[in-house]
């Protein structure tokens, strides 16, 4: 089944997901998860490139092996 993007507005197909760690001020976005999970949010390669955190966060960007992200 085909997951779609969780940004308001876009309904292109979901390639990426996005976690928080709000303790840490941490956010990571890495490939689409096997399974929808409570806490993530699926984003797709448009959205997964332009997100940034706010002042004072550290945002990971997991890519895959081929460099591509």
């Amino acid at each position: 089944m085909i997951r779609i993007c969780n940004a308001a507005t876009c309904d292109a197909e979901a390639e990426f997901t996005l976690t928080y760690d709000y303790a840490g001020q941490m956010a990571a976005i890495g490939p689409l998860a096997p399974d929808h999970a409570a806490g993530g949010y699926d984003l797709c390669a448009k959205h997964a490139a332009s997100f940034t955190v706010p002042a004072g966060w550290t945002l990971v960007r997991h890519v895959e092996s081929s460099g591509e992200f």
